[in-house]
């Protein structure tokens, strides 16, 4: 199973009532509640206790108990499941409320008042039943205390709390126009990565190959000329003809800090034309190296086919200069000559062209 992110949950589903039932002193409270938890409704949340997994209340006592969980009664028809517990209460040893008031109510519960099958239903509830309802929500206010300081509980949650909210925004997730259900939750395995103020190959890399579970090789300081737009250009006596600072000679300039290259494969055919223009999972690439490097360097993409996967050419079942080969041997090693230029990219010429 798996949450709103798709990030895979604990399969809690699978819930042994029978061992709920044979309560024993090793069974801790925290995990009850975490348990009930699962089949709907959060304590402290739900805002009535109609809308929480069961009804909380206090098992009145004078001794000190071993154990956290006293009793439990499982939901039937219309009746709300119950937990009776020991470690937390208004009566008691432990307590508030003066020790008089506990012997008056036991006092209360050991007499038999009606007929019934059972000593509860001859005793007189009244009271301890009206204080329950006050310690319903006490009990699921301490209950959800300790499940929001612990990391683990939060993220079995559909919501994921504040830990995912903190990661989330770690990994820059949620920022306008950037909503993508699949590359979100790669973010989230990769928010201690992402968090990081230092950019570098590897950590792009491996948040492409955790993406889109493809071998992804980068290449860096790709030599290329740099088009100066016209009103950039140096005019003696006018703009830009300082030397040293912004004067050039020509329309053009030569780069090695402005492009990179990725290779990525190499790969079988069917996956070779997802990545094609056009293709299902070239659309998301762009995106997600746009999300990685922003579009301050100019990024190719090399799609490597390979050696094995590479097509014979025939007419109507190939397309011109993206998935054909004349009479290409195996010796020659994988197919590595498809490039597309630009696929991210600062300048606004260039992207137009790359679309």
């Amino acid at each position: 199973m798996a949450d709103d992110a798709r990030q895979s949950l604990p399969d809690l589903d699978k819930f042994d009532l029978d061992r709920v039932e044979e309560l024993d002193d090793t069974f801790d409270f925290f995990e009850l509640l975490r348990r009930l938890e699962r089949r709907g409704g959060l304590f402290g949340y739900s805002g009535h206790a109609d809308r929480e997994p069961a009804r909380l209340g206090q098992h009145v006592r004078l001794s000190f108990s071993a154990k956290d969980v006293v009793a439990f009664r499982q939901a039937k028809d219309k009746t709300p499941a119950r937990v009776t517990v020991a470690n937390l209460g208004l009566m008691g040893p432990e307590g508030p409320m003066p020790l008089h008031l506990t012997r008056w109510v036991l006092d209360r519960l050991s007499q038999r008042w009606f007929t019934g099958a059972d000593a509860r239903q001859t005793s007189d509830t009244t009271f301890v039943d009206f204080v329950n309802i006050l310690q319903h929500r006490m009990i699921a206010l301490y209950y959800r205390a300790w499940a929001d300081a612990h990391p683990a509980v939060q993220v079995e949650r559909a919501v994921g709390g504040r830990v995912r909210a903190m990661l989330e925004a770690m990994a820059g997730i949620g920022l306008p126009g950037t909503h993508n259900p699949d590359l979100d939750a790669v973010k989230l395995r990769q928010a201690a990565s992402l968090a990081s103020q230092v950019d570098g190959p590897e950590r792009l890399t491996l948040f492409l190959v955790e993406a889109f579970k493809v071998p992804v090789q980068i290449k860096e300081f790709v030599a290329t000329w740099m088009t100066i737009p016209a009103t950039l250009q140096t005019r003696l006596a006018q703009a830009y003809a300082v030397l040293g600072r912004g004067a050039t000679i020509g329309p053009r300039v030569f780069s090695r800090q402005s492009r990179i290259e990725l290779r990525v494969g190499p790969l079988g055919y069917e996956e070779f034309k997802t990545f094609l223009p056009g293709g299902q999972r070239l659309k998301m690439f762009k995106q997600a190296v746009r999300d990685m490097v922003g579009e301050s360097l100019d990024v190719d993409l090399r799609i490597v086919l390979a050696r094995e996967a590479v097509p014979p050419p025939r007419i109507g079942a190939v397309q011109l200069g993206r998935t054909t080969w004349l009479a290409r041997p195996i010796e020659r090693g994988d197919a590595d000559d498809m490039r597309l230029r630009t696929i991210v990219g600062w300048r606004p010429e260039m992207a137009e062209v790359a679309a």
